[in-house]
Order: structure tokens, then sequence, then C-alpha cells
């Protein structure tokens, strides 16, 4: 058996994922703090300026603004809420 062929394409996904500005992505809201809403992905936090407490524990669409790739921090804008209510 050729176990090359088996793994090829595999990778392993990291605590601490890493974005761009401009990168788009679909997470929970899991927090709210100091006016702004936290989206943590694994040990990633991205911190949403202005965003209401009520979505907390909402599913939301997000564009990153910056990113801080040794704190993996960074800071993005709403730009839909995915889930209904």
């Amino acid at each position: 058996m050729n176990f090359r062929k088996l793994l090829a394409g595999w990778t392993f996904r990291t605590r601490r994922p890493t974005y761009a500005p401009g990168d788009e992505l679909t997470a929970f809201v899991t927090g709210h703090e100091d006016g702004a809403a936290k989206v943590r992905i694994g040990d990633t936090v991205i911190t949403l300026p202005g965003v209401d407490v009520a979505l907390v524990d909402r599913l939301v669409r997000l564009r990153v603004t910056a990113f801080d790739d040794a704190d993996a921090t960074g800071r993005g804008e709403l730009i839909d809420v995915v889930d209904g209510d």
C-alpha cells in the first residue's frame, strides 16, 4: 500500500488559526466585553467593536479588518447574522 497517496492532501489544524485583513469568516459570537463582541476560533480571538450583546451565542459572518499573528488576535466588522431569531 502506498501511504503517501493515502495521506495526500492531509493537513493538521492549529489551535491558533491566522487570518488576513479582508478574510470573511462564519463563526459564533462567544462573548461580549467592553462594548465589543468576541469571536473565538480555537485560541484565536477576533473582536467586533460596537456589536450588540444580544448576538452572544449567535452565528455571524464577519470580515477581518486587522490581525496580529503573534498574539492570534484581531478586529473585524459584522457582515450579517446567519442564524434566525
